[in-house]
């Protein structure tokens, strides 16, 4: 895995928590064009346990550097335990020798990073309007749209959502389905 793809996972959770915390009219109906951020999902504090019920599944891509879970109402998109100690030993700002300012540059680097570990996005199951997979890879339509942070996160040169297995992936679109009643 590349050494900046976690780094970079978790600047996109920061911009997109900033986004979501700054969206002035956050759920102004079900039309998606009237906002157009809300296929974004929500960003909460990761749920390290994650309890799977009757119908839930959880895959992790092939890499093991993202999660994605289905777990009663909502999907869940999260680091994985493993990138999430990884990135942690990457950022460890106790080996930083330097007092000046680029030590204090990198120290707040790795603050952020490390503070954006705590979070995952869920999207509400009932904002799903159809999951399928096609062409290798799981496609979510959210309110009218494709997650934008799904559709553009890229894994290994991939695209996310083409980077689970296979079997993986068509097991997790039946039970967004099942629980859609689809």
């Amino acid at each position: 895995m590349n050494r900046l793809f976690p780094a970079l996972l978790a600047v996109a959770f920061v911009a997109a928590t900033a986004c979501r915390k700054n969206n002035p009219n956050p759920d102004p109906g079900i039309n998606p064009d009237a906002n157009p951020g809300r296929d974004q999902g929500n960003v909460s504090r990761r749920d390290s346990a994650m309890t799977l019920g009757p119908g839930d599944v959880k895959i992790t891509n092939e890499d093991s550097s993202v999660d994605l879970a289905v777990v009663g109402q909502r999907i869940v998109v999260q680091l994985s335990d493993k990138t999430m100690a990884k990135v942690r030993r990457e950022t460890d700002t106790a080996a930083i020798k330097d007092s000046g300012f680029g030590g204090s540059i990198e120290r707040l680097v790795k603050r952020t990073v490390q503070s954006t570990l705590g979070q995952q996005f869920d999207y509400p199951l009932a904002d799903v309007r159809d999951a399928r997979y096609e062409n290798g890879a799981i496609i979510l339509d959210v309110n009218g749209r494709e997650p934008r942070l799904l559709a553009n996160t890229k894994v290994g040169g991939r695209k996310l959502m083409e980077s689970f297995r296979p079997a993986d992936a068509q097991r997790f679109v039946a039970a967004v389905n099942a629980k859609k009643g689809h």
